[in-house]
């Protein structure tokens, strides 16, 4: 059976095209919506972004800090090390002070030194067999001797010990005693021989008579003792090693 449609054309045209827009609004939200949550999602992903370049810049800022105090530390300690080099070229390295009290710690009362001096040799040279003095440091005498000199550099040290002694076996004894010191090392006596000094036989007692006078008419006596040279080194190093 056929069925017979009393709706009019304009009507159906009228709803297919009412469907058709429900649709094309509907397509549109959807897009709508999409779109507010890609924007939503790329804001939040700016944000993130801004956030860790402003905390990169912030660790950037404290990298610089950092790198310019690296600098300025490198700088002292550049300017500390030609400081060093300068001391080191410079001091010896040594106390005096206590080498001067053991000295006089082993000298007995037998042994008057008339002088002491102290030669300061190039490891260097040594090294190379060759003994050359750079350097040293003597005592000037009452009547204006040579000028003093300057310890300096990495060197070792010769002492040269010149005096009078009672007697030979004080010498030998010094020399002993000087080698069982730390002090000291290749203790060795250039020379020793007799000699003669002649001393007052009496003390000067009050007088009168002046001075001069009095010390010439003093009585002497003449003695017979030891005159000697000693060299040692001082033990400040070692051959073959670094100091």
């Amino acid at each position: 059976m056929r069925e017979i449609d009393f709706l009019p054309e304009w009507y159906k045209q009228g709803k297919r095209h009412q469907r058709h827009m429900r649709r094309q609004y509907v397509a549109l939200v959807v897009i709508f919506l999409a779109m507010v949550g890609y924007n939503l999602a790329s804001i939040h992903r700016i944000s993130l972004a801004t956030a860790e370049l402003a905390q990169f810049e912030d660790e950037r800022a404290r990298a610089e800090s950092a790198f310019h105090q690296f600098n300025m530390v490198t700088k002292e300690l550049s300017e500390m090390r030609v400081k060093a080099d300068a001391i080191e070229r410079i001091d010896s390295k040594i106390d005096m002070g206590a080498v001067l009290a053991e000295m006089s710690h082993i000298i007995g009362e037998t042994v008057v030194l008339s002088r002491v001096d102290f030669l300061s040799e190039s490891l260097a040279d040594t090294d190379k067999g060759q003994g050359t003095v750079v350097a040293g440091v003597r005592p000037a005498d009452a009547g204006g001797g040579p000028p003093r000199k300057t310890i300096v550099g990495d060197v070792r040290f010769r002492i040269v010990l010149t005096g009078m002694a009672v007697s030979p076996a004080d010498v030998a004894a010094l020399v002993c005693r000087l080698d069982d010191s730390v002090y000291f090392n290749r203790v060795h006596a250039s020379f020793w021989r007799s000699s003669t000094v002649h001393v007052s036989a009496r003390r000067m007692q009050d007088s009168p008579k002046p001075a001069a006078e009095a010390a010439a008419a003093q009585p002497t006596e003449n003695i017979e003792a030891t005159e000697f040279e000693v060299v040692c080194y001082l033990a400040n190093c070692r051959e073959g090693e670094s100091r």
